[in-house]
């Protein structure tokens, strides 16, 4: 459905998952300003995560007008193929939401606890 950015997509989302993960634990092991920023940097990879949904239906949609740019197919065949493959080419954005809001919100609360933990130690 989504092609290679889907694995790219997985990626992102493994990578800030992993990187949440380790932002709650540098905050927790008395590391609060590691973690925020390790934090900071898994919520940056997440929307990467995201971002890449659309950059897949964008690549999909060419594909799919790339396909249709000879003269071989019928005008009213192109139009049903050209909404089935924008069709097809727009799931990618789902795919992208879908994966990345978990590591995102994960990484948001990495990073807040970072921040509130190191505020907390500056007192």
């Amino acid at each position: 459905m989504c092609g290679w950015p889907a694995w790219v997509i997985l990626l992102f989302a493994i990578m800030g998952l992993g990187l949440a993960a380790l932002g709650f634990l540098l905050a927790l092991l008395k590391k609060p300003l590691g973690g925020a920023i390790v934090g900071g940097v898994a919520v940056l990879v997440s929307l990467g995560s995201i971002g890449m949904g659309p950059v897949g239906a964008m690549r999909g949609r060419a594909v799919t007008d790339d396909a249709l740019s000879g003269d071989y197919i019928d005008a009213s065949q192109k139009a049903k193929i050209r909404e089935m493959g924008y069709a097809e080419a727009d799931g990618c954005k789902d795919v992208g939401l879908a994966l990345g809001s978990t590591p995102l919100f994960a990484s948001l609360g990495a990073l807040a606890l970072g921040l509130v933990l190191h505020s907390r130690k500056k007192d």
